[in-house]
């Protein structure tokens, strides 16, 4: 039986998700909503406020209807003038692709993050699972039963077998502000999907001149190295896999052929960035306190957020329900949770 919801002002989960509510009172996040068209604004509001309240407590949308239409008091604590039942939020969320929520929510939390958005950054980059609650009955699901779905039969080390995609996401190490996400309908070995991520981030200029960018072990390869030091032209520290990894990768990095038709500045930088990338290796373990948030960061979107089994089925869906809960981790970092032991309390809730 589930307990009813309440607005307690002393209750620390009751004030943390009024003060995640009111990023959609502000004007500059009601303007960046006009900007891509999703209107009415007083509707939108009132609807994006209904679904996150589903999401912070893990709940169905249904459910939480019901309760606001139980309680006025949560209503007013929130902030909520008008509630839509599920058919008209379902209708809502038809109405725009997944493209449009994908660019709203990351306009937004830059305009929430903007003091902090400034200087040299440390990026990390990091894959996680996203599994779709399809087998019920425990039934056996061949992969032919999922050729043109967008999800497929994936592993994990940690939890096995499973059905559901990858989403790849980017953040700021000090802020933990997202700052992009990539949704993979097939469960690809991270390594491969190296090239795809870092053009991504050229793409929507998220990197800059003197970044650091951070690497989960699963993008280890000497490939991936070569890749970013002569093609891209960063220093990347892909935490690594086995023994002496320094030793596999100074020994395969290599200057290309363009190097010798450019002249000396372009084996100049060459030999720079792979310096840089060597001492950065040698020192991998004084980084495992970023590796660490990368952790937390995961388990405040799946235990807490509802990211560890989602309900959703065809791409454009799965695709919302994700960035919302990325959205919403990143409103709540953006108020100044964001230590490793906020982040594990708020796991833990």
């Amino acid at each position: 039986m589930k307990v009813s919801l309440h607005y307690d002002k002393n209750d620390f989960k009751c004030i943390l998700l009024s003060n995640i509510l009111k990023v959609f009172d502000s004007r500059k996040t009601q303007q960046i909503l006009a900007q891509y068209k999703v209107t009415p604004i007083n509707r939108v509001v009132n609807i994006l406020k209904t679904v996150m309240i589903a999401l912070y407590y893990d709940t169905e949308i249904s459910y939480v209807v019901n309760e606001l239409n139980r309680d006025n008091r949560l209503l007013k604590a929130y902030g909520i003038d008008n509630v839509f039942n599920r058919k008209q939020i379902s209708e809502f969320f038809s109405r725009f692709n997944d493209e449009i929520f994908y660019e709203v929510v990351i306009e937004v939390l830059n305009s929430i993050n903007m003091k902090n958005n400034r200087g040299i950054r440390t990026i990390i980059v990091d894959g996680t699972d996203i599994r779709i609650d399809l087998n019920w009955f425990g039934r056996h699901v061949s992969k032919k039963k999922l050729e043109n779905k967008p999800y497929k039969w994936g592993y994990s080390k940690s939890k096995g077998y499973y059905i559901g995609l990858k989403l790849t996401h980017v953040f700021d190490c000090k802020t933990m502000q997202p700052l992009a996400m990539l949704m993979h309908e097939r469960t690809p070995n991270d390594a491969k999907i190296f090239d795809e991520i870092v053009q991504e981030l050229k793409k929507r200029r998220i990197l800059r001149k003197g970044d650091q960018i951070f690497f989960d072990r699963g993008y280890f390869s000497a490939k991936n190295y070569q890749m970013a030091i002569t093609k891209y032209k960063f220093v990347p520290l892909i935490f690594p896999r086995g023994k002496n990894p320094e030793n596999k990768i100074d020994d395969t990095i290599s200057y290309t052929l363009d190097c010798f038709h450019k002249g000396n500045n372009d084996k100049s930088l060459f030999l720079s960035l792979k310096t840089q990338a060597m001492k950065k290796l040698r020192k991998w373990k004084e980084y495992k306190g970023i590796r660490s948030k990368i952790e937390d960061l995961n388990k405040l979107l799946k235990k807490c957020f509802a990211l560890n089994k989602i309900h959703n089925y065809t791409k454009q869906s799965i695709n919302k329900y994700t960035f919302l809960n990325v959205f919403l981790s990143g409103i709540v970092t953006s108020l100044d949770y964001r230590t490793k032991k906020d982040l594990q309390i708020l796991a833990e809730m």
